[in-house]
């Protein structure tokens, strides 16, 4: 590990919460195989169904060079996508520009966006984390097979820890709203919390994916 090498990590519920681990490439497979593990009549066939989902999210995660990433499989299948509803990531952040901190993140996401529903809620916070820009919206997904558009909201911390040389990190909370409705906006904030930056120079026995 390198000086620049930092390990971000968050609490979260424990009943039907994984985290994928994101040094693993079978990180979806794990999650799938501890939810069909759980022993229910439907969980082996729940299983092969949110493997798909698991996939998707772990790519999409590996992109962003997010870790920790933890995902909400319910202990009874939805009837419908998504299967796997509630996502929460950290992530470092793609600065629009460079040495906008928290204040100036907090004026672009007040800025109209085509995709949003309604206007967003921003205020500035401060988290044992670091100071930051929580960011809480509601936008229209992309249309599904019927053509149709769902909502989907988000909860999310720009967080700019102390001595963290890459500026800022995210953590975002995402499920599809009205389906969870207002108790995981609770959650995210008691997620957002919890979050701990550190660095890993002075560990190298850190094995989690460095931010």
């Amino acid at each position: 590990m390198t000086v620049d090498a930092w390990v971000a990590s968050f609490e979260y519920p424990d009943d039907c919460w994984y985290a994928l681990d994101m040094t693993a490439e079978d990180a979806a497979e794990r999650v799938a195989q501890a939810v069909a593990d759980r022993g229910g009549p439907r969980d082996q066939e729940y299983a092969e169904a949110v493997y798909p989902e698991l996939t998707a999210i772990r790519e999409s995660a590996a992109a962003r060079e997010a870790s920790p990433v933890v995902v909400f499989v319910p202990p009874e299948p939805l009837p419908t996508r998504p299967l796997v509803p509630v996502t929460v990531f950290c992530a470092p952040v793609a600065s629009p520009a460079d040495g906008v901190g928290v204040e100036g993140l907090a004026e672009l996401a007040r800025q109209p966006r085509p995709y949003r529903y309604r206007d967003p809620l921003v205020s500035l916070v401060e988290l044992p984390a670091g100071p930051a820009c929580r960011v809480h919206e509601l936008v229209l997904d992309d249309p599904g097979e019927d053509g149709r558009r769902g909502l989907v909201e988000y909860v999310s911390y720009y967080v700019a820890p102390p001595g963290y040389p890459r500026g800022l990190i995210e953590l975002t909370v995402t499920w599809p709203s009205p389906t969870l409705g207002a108790a995981l906006v609770e959650t995210a904030d008691e997620i957002a919390l919890t979050l701990a930056l550190r660095s890993t120079s002075d560990d190298p026995r850190a094995s989690a994916l460095a931010l």
